[in-house]
């Protein structure tokens, strides 16, 4: 089912401007998620950063890009990436991103169309769509130049995860940084971003308001946590997202002074094989690949079954959508010294949010009590409060505009702050065209 007809749908303006700076966000401008932006100025010159989805239930999709040339994508979550293959079939769009992002594209393409036909929800795009867009990718180096029309542009370590970029944009008049998902802070597996002179910040404010703890201490936390459910003879269940944050558990836990029996399962494994062919990337490949061959892998039923007796289990979904992570939590659910560690945001409508605030959560499509104890950890690779507010005044510039946000909780103290640093702040709305002159 193909849910967009763009040439009937979208909300961009198909005239053009004769002056200033023209931005659209057709999603992604106030939530997080969602993500997709055009931008345009009075050249003509125009591109679409990122277009992904939603993946809640059922997922949210941006509204339709209009026929665009040139996208540049960020990284490789799919609420940033997750409708590329649209995109390109629609209008044969070139993509653009780091050698790491388009590598793994593909990985986290499939896992959106088998988790789409688990849950019963159409995509806009098929595995079709999604194997033609392959050929699109064009790779960039970090702080190499290109072109697109008039502007010059270049890629800039996000931090967050591997192959995370921010766009710098020089165009005739500004110069536009636009932040992607970034973390300020180094995390096992990445640089942290360096702020970057902007005239123009487009800053992603997941985490407005609201400031990370120490990130030793928090992690300190975490493994005398786990310390204490394998001496009283349980199992440490850790739903982990995919992408990043299974192997900075991975990195922890074996960086620890704890002797772990761990087992390993989900997508993670293979993006973790991704992420070792691209060792640039890395802030410290052999770690990385010393935690990884330390885990033992899960990869048959029988692994699985031996998993329930280890010390530790690291396994998607990291929100408990699915997954091994689900079926593990089923068969632990009956032993209370067994614990559920969370490691990540939980999103609203998911199992894990659900579990967080009422100890239950579907199982095989049945509302099930979970009466262990669950604890939840902030390892989260995005910027904080204070980090965010400080990116956005070094990096001097006049305008900045917030999205990736929740406009309701996230973004009021975010933009206050910045406000109060004398900085005009910008509250984007989806689907609304605004212009900087």
């Amino acid at each position: 089912m193909v849910m967009y007809n763009p040439t009937r749908i979208t909300s961009y303006p198909s005239d053009p401007i004769d002056k200033g700076f023209r931005y659209h966000f057709l999603g992604g401008g106030e939530e997080v998620g969602n993500v997709g932006c055009i931008i345009e100025d009075y050249t003509k010159s125009k591109l679409l950063f990122d277009y992904g989805l939603a993946p809640t239930k059922p997922p949210k999709y941006p509204a339709a890009a209009p026929k665009i040339s040139d996208s540049i994508i960020t990284h490789a979550h799919i609420d940033h990436l997750g409708m590329v293959p649209w995109l390109n079939s629609s209008h044969y769009t070139k993509l653009h991103s780091t050698a790491f992002t388009s590598s793994i594209s593909k990985l986290m393409w499939n896992d959106c169309y088998k988790v789409s036909k688990i849950e019963g929800y159409p995509l806009a795009w098929d595995k079709r769509d999604a194997a033609e867009s392959e050929s699109a990718w064009n790779i960039h180096e970090y702080n190499k130049t290109n072109e697109l029309d008039d502007w010059t542009w270049c890629l800039r370590k996000a931090g967050h995860i591997p192959g995370a970029a921010m766009i710098d944009i020089q165009t005739p008049e500004k110069k536009i940084l636009i932040s992607g998902d970034f973390d300020t802070r180094n995390s096992r597996l990445v640089e942290g971003a360096k702020p970057q002179k902007a005239d123009i910040l487009f800053m992603e404010g997941t985490y407005g308001g609201r400031n990370h703890p120490n990130r030793k201490d928090e992690e300190n936390r975490f493994l005398r946590e786990v310390e204490r459910v394998v001496e009283r003879g349980g199992t440490a269940l850790i739903p982990s997202f995919a992408m990043g944050r299974s192997q900075d558990i991975l990195m922890i836990l074996q960086d620890s002074d704890l002797d772990l029996e761990i087992h390993y399962d989900g997508m993670g494994k293979t993006i973790t094989k991704t992420m070792l062919n691209h060792k640039n990337e890395l802030l410290n490949p052999s770690a990385l690949e010393f935690a990884f061959g330390r885990a033992r892998k899960v990869s048959s039923k029988s692994d699985r079954k031996k998993a329930l007796e280890a010390d530790v289990i690291v396994s998607t979904s990291g929100m408990l959508e699915g997954g091994p992570a689900v079926w593990y939590l089923n068969r632990l659910r009956m032993d209370n010294r067994n614990s559920v560690f969370l490691t990540g945001y939980q999103a609203e409508g998911t199992g894990g949010r659900m579990l967080l605030e009422k100890g239950r959560l579907p199982i095989f499509g049945n509302i099930t009590p979970i009466d262990l104890e669950v604890k939840r950890f902030d390892f989260s690779t995005h910027a904080g409060h204070d980090e965010l507010v400080n990116f956005a005044k070094e990096c001097k510039a006049e305008d900045v505009i917030l999205y990736h946000t929740d406009h309701k909780t996230s973004r009021p103290p975010l933009a206050k702050s910045l406000l109060e640093l004398g900085i005009n702040v910008h509250n984007p709305m989806n689907r609304e065209t605004y212009v900087i002159e």
